[in-house]
Order: structure tokens, then C-alpha cells, then sequence
């Protein structure tokens, strides 16, 4: 398959692929911003079934993260570093701290000390989601408010 081609985000590993996304999602955000981010990933693919299976799973999954959407701004700059990783790595000090934080997140050992084990979504404090009434909110860091599903 042309995963290159057709779609370079599968073709990444799950560490590069998480990096990317917190990248995407949270570039701008502090460094809490940023794990929480990924910890709502991690969350999703620890639960699985609707949210999708494994960490590939979860992020390609269509209309869950606004950066992998077709017309958003940021898939044109996700799409060229995924493309090109280790040029953009090298060059990018922002990129190289989402892959740190999203090999901590990854790494069992690690997990506990960056992640939230309670949170599955998140949202831009700007706009208002159709699903933020079923949640409890968490916490709110930066730019996004962080929810869990209501027990």
C-alpha cells in the first residue's frame, strides 16, 4: 500500500505518530498542555472499542482530532514533516519535546508521572462541543479544557 503517498501519517511508529499529534493539537501549549494532550490518547487506546484500537487507531481515527482534518491548516504542516521527520526533527525544538513527552507517555515506567489517567477528550476553550454536556470537566490547562465521561 502507498501509505507514503496516500496517507504518511500511517506509516509513522506509534511514538512519531503521537508526537505529531500533540504537536498538531498543542505545539503552542506548556508542557502539562502538551501531556494532557497525549494522555487523552493513551486513554482512548487503553479503553479501545468505539475509540478505535491501539495508538494508530485512535488518532486516524476521522474527525477526532481537528489537526488531521482536511481543510485545517495544520494538516498541510503535519502532513511535510511527516513526510520529511528527520529533517523537520532536527530543526524543530518544539517537535523534538512532543516526541519526549510522547515516549514518556508511551513508556509504562513514565506514564505516571506525565499522564492524566482519567481524561478521554478535550476541546478549545473558544468553541463549544456538542458532547461537553455528557462530560465532567477535569481541568482546564492553556488553551483546552480536558473532560472525562461522566461515571
Amino acid at each position: 500500500m502507498g501509505a507514503t503517498r496516500g496517507n504518511p501519517f500511517a506509516a509513522l511508529d506509534d511514538d512519531k505518530l503521537l508526537a505529531l499529534t500533540i504537536y498538531g493539537e498543542a505545539r503552542g501549549e506548556r508542557i502539562s498542555g502538551k501531556c494532557a494532550v497525549g494522555s487523552v490518547i493513551i486513554n482512548r487506546a487503553r479503553i479501545g472499542g468505539w475509540y478505535g484500537k491501539g495508538i494508530k487507531g485512535v488518532i486516524l481515527k476521522p474527525f477526532q482530532f481537528s489537526c488531521f482534518l482536511p481543510n485545517d491548516p495544520n494538516m498541510l504542516i503535519l502532513r511535510e514533516i511527516a513526510l520529511n521527520w528527520d529533517d523537520h526533527y532536527a530543526e524543530d525544538k518544539v517537535l523534538r519535546m512532543c516526541h519526549t513527552i510522547a515516549k514518556g507517555l508511551l513508556d509504562e515506567k513514565g506514564a505516571g508521572s506525565l499522564s492524566r489517567q482519567d481524561i478521554t477528550h478535550y476541546k478549545t476553550n473558544k468553541c463549544k462541543a456538542s458532547w461537553e454536556d455528557k462530560m465532567e470537566k477535569v481541568c482546564v490547562i492553556g488553551n483546552h479544557s480536558f473532560f472525562k465521561e461522566k461515571a
